[in-house]
Parts: structure tokens; sequence; C-alpha cells
């Protein structure tokens, strides 16, 4: 089944974080889970979720109504402030209206419930992960990524990096050129379309990128262009 559902989305370099006080269904998640996605990260209350999500980039956090040091409500609203852009899956002891409405003020894309088949939580999953158009990703320093499939930056945590289109077409061409220096005549060429463009226009529009993201994104190499800062293995 696997196989033919990779072919719709590659999954195998997805990162999913699951919080669950239930020692059960962690278990259930890690055996069913760990062969198939870059990584997964189990943890058992929100405190510890927002620790991972300030590390790493995930694509997916699957949320337990059971979970430790803080009620559901509490939690899932810590969560969503941490990362709001994040899609989520909940999965519940029962269906009572509170944890239902909870999980569609957090934009949860379904909300599934105890007891459940592997298989139904691994679908949700790869529904998810499709639906909500995760794409491969190219990951910086800092937390900064490029998302291929949306064509956006964004920050840790999926908060969208507001560049303009010539922030964001100058970023897109050095990734593309990844490991060359790109000269001024190219950058002008694809970047302005050829229209008229001094150097000094484009150290602002590199110093504009640089303040929304980190420095050494974008290395200048004197009299022969720029290159993108290498990308997170």
């Amino acid at each position: 089944m696997i196989k033919t559902l990779k072919n719709i989305r590659k999954l195998y370099n997805a990162k999913l974080l699951f919080v669950s006080n239930d020692s059960s269904l962690s278990t259930t998640i890690e055996n069913e889970f760990d062969e198939y996605f870059k990584e997964l990260s189990l943890v058992e209350s929100s405190d510890e979720a927002i620790e991972k999500l300030e590390e790493t980039n995930f694509d997916m956090i699957i949320i337990d109504t059971d979970v430790s040091a803080k009620d559901f409500e509490e939690a899932c609203s810590a969560i969503s402030n941490a990362a709001p852009s994040l899609p989520k899956i909940i999965i519940s002891n029962n269906d009572n209206n509170d944890d239902i409405v909870t999980a569609i003020n957090s934009s949860a894309y379904t909300f599934l419930t105890k007891p459940l088949k592997s298989k139904d939580i691994k679908l949700a999953v790869i529904m998810c992960l499709n639906q909500t158009k995760r794409g491969d990703k190219i990951e910086f320093q800092d937390g900064i990524y490029f998302d291929e499939y949306r064509d956006q930056f964004f920050k840790p945590g999926g908060v969208l990096i507001d560049f303009t289109r010539l922030e964001k077409g100058f970023m897109k061409l050095l990734i593309s050129k990844k490991g060359d220096i790109v000269d001024y005549d190219t950058i002008k060429s694809v970047v302005w379309k050829g229209k008229n463009m001094s150097i000094y226009t484009m150290r602002n529009i590199v110093n504009k990128i640089r303040q929304k993201t980190y420095y050494e994104i974008i290395k200048n190499h004197s009299n022969k262009g720029y290159t993108i800062d290498s990308p997170k293995k």
C-alpha cells in the first residue's frame, strides 16, 4: 500500500511529532510509523512538544487528548501558538463536544477516536500530508526553510516570511544555482527581467533578505556575484 501512496507524495523525508501520554498508542505509532518517515518524535506533554518545535521543522503534529501536565485545551492552545500553520491530527478517547470544539479551534485536519487501527492513523497522516501540500523542504540555518511545493519561505513553526516579489525571486534563483556564484547579469536577467537595476538596488535587496532571515544566508563574492548558504543535510 505504502509503495503506491508514496508515488502520490514523497513521504520518506516527512517529519512527524506525536504528543501523547498513552503508552499503548505511542508504542503503536512508533512501531508502525518509524520505517516510513524521516523523523518521528514522541513526547508526552505540550511543553516537550514546544521544545521539539523550536529545534526541528516538522511537517505534522498528532495530538492525543491524553497529554500530561496540562489539559487538552490548554495543550492545543500552546502548541498552536508555537506552530500556527503546522497541520494537526487530533486523537481522542471519546467524541465529546468540548474536545471536538478544541480540535476545530486549533484548525485540526481531522478528529479520530479510539480504539484505532494503525492503518486508520497512517492513512489519515498520508491524506493530511497530501492535502496540506507538504512538500520537500530545503532547510537553512536558524530554522529557515523553503517549501518547494508551496513555493514559500518559512521560519520555525511554519511562520511565513514576508518576502517581496524581488526578494523571493532572488532567493529562488540562488537556490536553483546553489554551489555556483550567480553573476550580476544573470540576476538582472532572471529577477529583474532585464529591467533597469543598479548594484545598489541589488545590495538593498540582499540586506532586506538578511534582515528577514539571517546574515549568512546570502554570501557576497566581490565583483563576481552571490551564492546561497549551504542547505542543511
